[in-house]
């Protein structure tokens, strides 16, 4: 008898102990099916999605029934995940690429700023991976992606549930999407997408990749050819960076394989980690803060202070230039480097432990500073004037 009460016990720990599980995270979590798209709407990352994003654990969404592939970025677009019909064409109308970033000036987000919306289709799971992708460019770039303030803002991004995983290069006008479906919702892929936003093609469409690697062309599935093209030394640029087998924009060497045997054999040994989606490599970081002139970024991508130069603008018209609607920013070198430093963000303010600003790009420790990591996201011109944020973002804010 004991044993029957024991067992059912059991039992019944066990089914609590799943049930529990699922009402943690549920598909709901991740997408919302169950909104029409009548009544989807745009919408952005709150305060608590980066809060929750800090503290997230992602877990193996295959669990809850979503079909994750080995590679969600290996998908039916472009070189898997590139969102353009025709990638010679989308580089001969752009006048030059950079090996596998954009050159022109036009197609970089001016001041590094990206301003994103996202579909009210995704559940808290979802939204606080899609924070914690979004931070790791924040932590460790230039780059910011803020929410889309309609009076500013006529490019921007859209994120949304579509087919798959798949970006756009650069920034193309208007508003570009960006798919995550439910099998994107993960950290490294998210990364991987965000970082075509900013303007990257995959590695292995470098000029000089053969030196580095053999495309097995006998394994590569019918038709999936272009999907290995490379670029000419005269239309693309390397940024002066080595190959790069660890880069999160690599193929893996299984990708569009016909037979499950390798497409892609490296040369060297160091290759362990070629396709990896989990994380920036060093030189992922260093590409991006080159392509950005993201000064004030080492090579590991965090802030370099060593830098000792006044920042500050040297015109009081910059408040205005700085805006997207004048994008001085951009379009000229010397309105960013040399007279609008401080509003076009080419360097950094700290403060001191007394709260005053500190006009050179050195650490004095203590005092003023942004206490929630969702700061690095705000727009100060909408944001701060909600007393809560204002509060907790006193440096983006400038109020010291």
């Amino acid at each position: 008898m004991e044993l029957k009460y024991f067992s059912i016990i059991i039992i019944f720990i066990i089914f609590f102990h799943f049930s529990y599980q699922a009402k943690i995270i549920s598909k709901r979590d991740v997408i919302d099916d169950t909104i029409s798209p009548e009544n989807e709407i745009e919408v952005t990352l709150s305060e608590g999605d980066f809060e929750s994003s800090q503290n997230v654990h992602e877990i193996d969404l295959s669990k809850l029934g979503i079909n994750v592939p080995a590679d969600p970025t290996m998908g039916n677009k472009t070189e898997g995940d590139i969102a353009v019909k025709n990638l010679k064409l989308f580089i001969k109308n752009s006048n030059g690429l950079a090996r596998n970033a954009i050159r022109q000036k036009y197609r970089r987000w001016p001041n590094g700023e990206i301003p994103y919306t996202l579909s009210s289709k995704y559940g808290s799971y979802a939204k606080s991976i899609i924070a914690k992708a979004m931070d790791e460019y924040h932590r460790k770039t230039c780059i910011r992606f803020v929410p889309r303030d309609s009076s500013r803002h006529v490019d921007y991004i859209y994120i949304h549930p579509d087919d798959g995983c798949y970006s756009l290069v650069g920034k193309v006008g208007g508003r570009q999407p960006l798919s995550l479906d439910s099998g994107c919702i993960q950290t490294g892929t998210i990364v991987h997408e965000l970082m075509h936003t900013v303007g990257f093609f995959h590695e292995q469409s470098r000029n000089d990749r053969d030196n580095y690697i053999k495309i097995v062309w006998e394994n590569v599935m019918s038709g999936a050819d272009d999907q290995f093209e490379k670029y000419g030394i005269n239309i693309i640029d390397n940024l002066n960076e080595p190959y790069d087998y660890n880069s999160i924009m690599h193929y893996g060497p299984y990708a569009f394989s016909a037979n499950g045997r390798r497409t892609i054999t490296p040369y060297q040994a160091n290759a362990d980690r070629m396709g990896q989606r989990v994380e920036f490599s060093p030189t992922d970081l260093r590409k991006i803060n080159k392509l950005y002139e993201c000064n004030n970024y080492g090579s590991n991508g965090n802030i370099d202070n060593s830098v000792n130069q006044v920042c500050e603008d040297l015109n009081w018209r910059c408040n205005f230039w700085s805006l997207g609607l004048f994008n001085y920013c951009d379009r000229y070198d010397e309105v960013r480097n040399v007279i609008c430093r401080f509003s076009c963000g080419t360097c950094r303010i700290n403060v001191d432990k007394f709260g005053r600003r500190n006009p050179f790009n050195e650490d004095m420790g203590g005092g003023c500073f942004d206490s929630a990591s969702y700061c690095r996201s705000i727009t100060p011109s909408f944001h701060c004037k909600v007393p809560k944020l204002a509060n907790n973002c006193p440096v983006r804010c400038r109020l010291c």
